[in-house]
């Protein structure tokens, strides 16, 4: 009798695994930026560069995309550079376990605008190396030049090995000779 109750909870414990395994990709879209941004998904903690000119407040009210608010970003420095990373968990360069299953997801959208037109920014995800222990799983990124008006702005997924993302989102900038404003909002894995 007691080989029969093994074999019972070797299976259940092997169906208990399986369904662990299948749970554990996120629920699409994964909300980065916007509303609802679900609590605690990625922290905007991975400042770089000139972190001195950044400043970004996330409920600015000036014409968001959708909703009551948006994400502005103020550069201020006309030289250098300067980013932030949305990283899970926060501060975490690849020295700790972390990130989200976003298998299935096609695409990271970004509804972005300048506050003048002509600003350029870097956005992408994925920056955590494989020379680090816990890396980002793939990476991606774009460059593009902002206009006054709200645009859609897609890093394309297809092929991407999304099973452990621990850099969700980031955006970096150059100095353009004048210091920039742009404007952030709806960023998501969809």
């Amino acid at each position: 009798m007691k080989p029969r109750l093994i074999g019972l909870s070797a299976a259940l414990l092997t169906l208990a695994s399986g369904i662990a395994l299948f749970a554990a990709a996120e629920k699409l879209p994964f909300v980065i930026i916007g509303e609802p941004a679900a609590a605690n998904n990625y922290i905007a903690s991975g400042w770089m560069g000139n972190t001195k000119s950044i400043a970004m407040d996330d409920k600015c009210t000036t014409n968001p995309h959708t909703g009551k608010t948006c994400m502005k970003v103020d550069y201020k420095e006309g030289a250098d550079w300067a980013g932030v990373v949305w990283q899970n968990p926060a501060n975490d360069w690849g020295e700790v376990d972390g990130g989200f299953d976003l298998t299935g997801a096609k695409k990271l959208t970004i509804w972005a605008r300048g506050e003048k037109g002509g600003e350029k920014v870097k956005f992408g995800f994925g920056i955590i190396g494989s020379d680090k222990k816990f890396h980002d799983s793939d990476k991606g990124e774009t460059e593009v030049t902002l206009t006054t008006d709200w645009k859609q702005y897609t890093i394309d997924l297809t092929g991407k090995d999304l099973s452990k993302i621990k850099t969700g989102f980031s955006w970096v900038v150059g100095g353009q000779g004048d210091p920039i404003t742009f404007y952030l909002d709806d960023v998501q894995f969809e």
